[in-house]
């Protein structure tokens, strides 16, 4: 009897460390309980899982809380590079933000600091006790659950890292094995998102060894070569003089759109780099443009339009570009290519997806029409996503600076 009892308690403690570790009664395996709540668009919107054949994140957070919003960055840039992905045995990644807190104002201001307005946002206004939160049994935010087409939990609490694997090997499209090796930005501090001038920078590696120190400039930026950015890797900015104790510290791109801000540790401060950032890091005059042979086949981006007067037809000098492509893709017939087009933030965003879509099937086809077998080629379309600069929904810029949006991108795989 006594060693019935003790078998007894030892299941009850894995049970009770499986749920304490979550900070939630469900577990993975469970089916994603379904939420109905009010919406940032003045209505209520209802999810039922399975939803729509598509992998979803649920997040639930809160405005009060710090902790929350250093992944809100983060999230932003996520649904941005997966939300308009092809995936293989789904219909697509939708992602689903709930704020627990009664402050609407806050709320709303949070989803415009944060660019989480093309989510789908919704608010509990009773907090824990919202009828439908109450099925997540929820006991403390930032939580979050995974869960896929079939409406199981696959993940809860599961960092972007994670969540980026785990769609990265059910996208339909071809991986790139080429990781960037240039990292370049700037580090910006306080609500007015001043430069960071002449502090040090050290990059760190999984194991937390320093393998580079550079340094800002003026201007807070920095750049860092030869690296290997596939790799997890971490940037050190130490304590200094210019931060007060209640300022933020922040990592952005070249042109000072904030990616997210760093965390406070006793020493100075930290921040993770990931590699759904990575294309905002990129510096921005790089372009490759020297094809030597299949394995140096490198990404280029053609950032002058290819297309005449905003179409789909192609120009004269953009069929001239092509030709030298299919001439380097007959040179090398190991070699695939994606076609990725982009547009400005004009117009309606789903509207943006189908025209950068139609530019990349018309320049496929061009592709094939000239002899390149139709399965070395995909044509994707990321519309107003991953802007190079600043020019976003409700955003004024110039023509000039919308026209570095508009732009395709060819990379470029070996095959076996």
């Amino acid at each position: 009897m006594g060693k019935r009892l003790l078998f007894i308690f030892l299941v009850v403690g894995i049970f009770t460390n499986t749920y304490a570790q979550n900070g939630t009664g469900l577990i993975v395996g469970d089916k994603a309980p379904n939420l109905v709540l009010p919406t940032s668009k003045n209505s209520e919107q209802s999810f039922v899982f399975p939803y729509n054949n598509k992998v979803v994140l649920v997040f639930f957070w809160s405005s009060s809380v710090s902790s929350s919003q250093e992944e809100l960055y983060k999230y932003a840039k996520l649904y941005k590079r997966y939300g308009t992905s092809e995936y293989k045995t789904c219909d697509g990644f939708e992602m689903v933000s709930v704020a627990i807190q009664s402050d609407i104002i806050s709320w709303g201001q949070d989803l415009i600091k944060y660019n989480l307005l093309k989510l789908n946002n919704c608010i509990a206004l009773k907090g824990y006790q919202d009828y439908f939160v109450k099925s997540y049994k929820l006991s403390q935010t930032p939580t979050s659950f995974l869960i896929d087409e079939f409406g199981k939990i696959i993940f809860i609490n599961p960092d972007v890292r994670t969540v980026m694997g785990y769609l990265d090997e059910r996208k339909n499209s071809f991986s790139n094995n080429i990781p960037q090796t240039r990292v370049s930005g700037k580090i910006l501090i306080g609500d007015n998102v001043n430069p960071l001038k002449n502090s040090p920078v050290y990059v760190l590696n999984d194991k937390r060894d320093t393998i580079q120190k550079v340094s800002t400039n003026d201007a807070g930026a920095f750049s860092i070569n030869n690296i290997n950015t596939s790799q997890n890797l971490t940037l050190n900015i130490p304590l200094n003089s210019q931060i007060s104790e209640d300022q933020k510290v922040y990592v952005a791109s070249e042109n000072g759109e904030i990616l997210a801000p760093c965390k406070k540790i006793p020493t100075g401060f930290e921040y993770k780099l990931l590699d759904v950032e990575m294309v905002y890091l990129k510096p921005l005059k790089e372009v490759e443009t020297t094809l030597k042979s299949t394995k140096e086949l490198t990404d280029l981006n053609f950032t002058e339009n290819l297309h005449k007067n905003g179409g789909t037809n192609l120009t004269l000098d953009a069929t001239n570009k092509l030709d030298a492509l299919i001439v380097k893709l007959k040179s090398h017939p190991k070699a695939r290519v994606e076609i990725i087009s982009y547009t400005d933030c004009k117009g309606d965003a789903k509207a943006n997806i189908d025209l950068s879509l139609k530019r990349s099937t018309i320049i496929s086809n061009y592709f094939v029409s000239k002899g390149i077998t139709k399965t070395r080629i995909k044509a994707i379309g990321r519309g107003e996503s991953e802007p190079l600069n600043k020019c976003k929904d409700g955003v004024t810029c110039s023509d000039a600076e919308n026209e570095v949006n508009r732009r395709t991108v060819f990379r470029f795989y070996e095959t076996d």
